[in-house]
């Protein structure tokens, strides 16, 4: 019974807290801010702009490079705070919780943050690449009962060739069923649980996974068995 109603109550709170983002008032600029976003010494400008509820969502950007026009991306659902799992690894390039940016000497990328709800479901997920002086939104998953991926763990995005392009690395949300003691670890015994993939997309403006770059990282940090999950 205990459970039941655990499980009522995450349903009701999901779904008052869906009807609160989904409320919609006249557009706003909820943060400006500013960097450097195509290594030209000069300030760029990043406007956050909401029409929906909530003191940290927001459900359009524009991003208006000094002396090179606005370019303004909406969102299918809405965008919120930056995990703060994702943060523990990487450092963001700006100071905001509301989006992160990397940049090298090539390119920069943002990523956009949806909601990740209490059954592991993020409602959208987006990565704008800057190059070349030019703006483009590359990626953007709305999660489950769509053809894109389902980003649930956003990994890193990191320089994997140190080649100056970046790459943007994700896996799924699961749990381990046992876990291996200290002393086992040191005797390679692992960890005890599903297979998840870690699956690689360098930042282009034609982004896509890279099968070759997945395995390589896999092979590396983790272990290679195939790019989809496995309960087995």
């Amino acid at each position: 019974m205990k459970g039941l109603f655990s499980v009522i109550l995450l349903v009701i709170c999901m779904h008052s807290f869906a009807q609160l983002a989904k409320s919609t008032h006249p557009y706003r600029t909820i943060r400006t801010l500013v960097a450097d976003l195509n290594n030209d010494s000069k300030p760029d400008t990043i406007k956050l702009i909401s029409s929906i509820d909530g003191r940290n969502n927001f459900n359009k950007i524009s991003i208006t490079l000094n002396g090179d026009g606005t370019t303004t991306f909406k969102a299918r659902d809405y965008w919120t705070v930056v995990d703060s799992e994702f943060l523990v690894k990487n450092k963001n390039a700006i100071h905001t919780k509301l989006l992160f940016l990397k940049k090298t000497a090539k390119h920069a990328a943002i990523l956009l943050f949806g909601v990740l709800d209490g059954a592991g479901y993020r409602g959208e997920f987006s990565m704008v690449n800057i190059e070349n002086n030019h703006v483009k939104m590359v990626f953007d998953a709305l999660g489950e009962g769509t053809s894109e991926p389902e980003i649930e763990w956003p990994v890193e995005l990191t320089d994997l060739k140190h080649d100056g392009r970046l790459c943007f690395v994700y896996t799924m949300i699961h749990e381990m069923d046992g876990f291996s003691s200290d002393e086992q670890r040191d005797k390679g015994i692992p960890d005890v649980g599903p297979y998840t993939s870690y699956l690689v997309y360098p930042v282009t403006d034609n982004c896509h996974v890279d099968k070759p770059l997945s395995k390589e990282y896999m092979e590396k940090y983790s272990v290679f068995a195939g790019y989809e999950y496995n309960e087995k």
